[in-house]
């Protein structure tokens, strides 16, 4: 899926990876005794998970379009990217109650942020491979150029 010629999927990534890191980085410090962080983790991991969405649809869509050699490693990024992607929700759902944050940080939900970033970054990992390995979303350079 491309925009004005260029690979919509890695455009649309860069946002819930930072906001997903963020969140993570924000329940960390609110463990730690950080007032307020825990409150901005949780608005930060809800973002990340509903940018995901556009990002993840723009990656199935790229996934059908991938060279056969290509298609393990892009089966495998898909896999762990969406893992992350439930993972990271369940963590928004155990640290709202009727929409509403919880007023405290818990453990639980740290080990889901931490557990979420882990599967993200193998899962981003396994992006990089499809990218700098097998030159998915790249387009071969005309011999003109």
């Amino acid at each position: 899926m491309r925009l004005l010629g260029h690979p919509l999927h890695p455009l649309l990534v860069h946002f819930p990876i930072a906001f997903w890191v963020a969140g993570t980085a924000c329940d960390v410090l609110a463990l730690l005794g950080l007032e307020d962080a825990w409150h901005y983790g949780n608005l930060l991991l809800i973002a990340g998970t509903i940018c995901a969405i556009p990002a993840m649809i723009a990656g199935f869509v790229d996934l059908a379009q991938q060279r056969p050699a290509a298609v393990s490693t892009a089966n495998r990024h898909a896999l762990l990217m969406g893992a992350s992607w439930t993972v990271y929700l369940a963590a928004v759902i155990v640290r709202n109650d009727q929409w509403l944050p919880k007023q405290d940080p818990d453990l639980f939900s740290l080990c889901l942020s931490i557990t979420g970033l882990a599967i993200m970054a193998l899962g981003g990992w396994y992006g990089a491979q499809l990218v700098y390995h097998h030159g998915a979303g790249v387009r071969p350079l005309s011999t003109d150029e």
